[in-house]
């Protein structure tokens, strides 16, 4: 394969990206901090023999086509490996940041495509804990919510009984944390929280659910009758 059809494959990288570590031409993807992200190269790119990605964090000024990736693994990671046609990258720390997929075959020649991610500061989560987690129908419990990220946070809390609708209440402006609700319902419930919202953004499947159980009072029976 010749140097010039080498050149066409490579549609999103020009010649100055390979020689100077300019960022300009390189496709741009945008992550969370603690997510993992999949990068893929295309059929013909793929058909390579030896591919192996590498991560730059700092990459202004240098000859990408000879400096390897700087990245500390604090930062980002592979977590299976990093070559192949994909592989994926866990993001640790915001910031801007290179990746390069070089495929090397018999032909001496540098096959190269970039990416310029950006990541951004990790989407907040809320973790429930309901205390304590059976009572009698008519008692109250507890429901604890502990957040991460950034005061002050807004969310969505649904309720199910697995009988009637689910029930949504939507919380504004809440700066406690942990935040306490105070639940009474008449049957065993799933509380859930469907999205939490702070500065950084919204994640619309930030908690894990919590059952409250909930047993029924005979009615009429005299272990419930009270006699002074």
């Amino acid at each position: 394969m010749t140097a010039f059809k080498h050149t066409l494959r490579l549609l999103t990288v020009a010649l100055g990206l390979l020689l100077t570590g300019a960022s300009a031409s390189a496709q741009s993807v945008t992550v969370y901090a603690g997510q993992t992200f999949t990068f893929t190269v295309d059929v013909q790119f793929a058909q390579e023999e030896n591919i192996t990605y590498e991560i730059y964090d700092d990459f202004a000024g240098i000859n990408l086509a000879v400096v390897p990736g700087n990245c500390p693994v604090t930062s980002a990671f592979f977590p299976s490996g990093n070559s192949g046609s994909s592989v994926d990258i866990t993001w640790l720390v915001p910031g801007m940041y290179l990746v390069k997929v070089e495929a090397v075959n018999d032909c001496p020649t540098n096959n190269m495509k970039f990416w310029l991610v950006e990541v951004l500061p990790a989407l907040p989560t809320a973790s429930l804990v309901v205390n304590p987690n059976e009572v009698c129908r008519g008692d109250e419990a507890d429901l604890l919510i502990t957040f991460t990220g950034e005061a002050p946070w807004s969310f969505v809390l649904e309720a199910n009984d697995g009988i009637n609708p689910p029930v949504t209440t939507t919380y504004n402006g809440i700066t406690d944390n942990p935040f306490v609700i105070v639940i009474s319902p008449t049957r065993t419930t799933t509380y859930t929280v469907l999205s939490v919202t702070d500065a950084n953004g919204t994640n619309p499947d930030p908690s894990n659910s919590v059952i409250l159980t909930v047993k029924p009072r005979p009615d009429g029976s005299p272990i419930y009758q009270y006699e002074p």
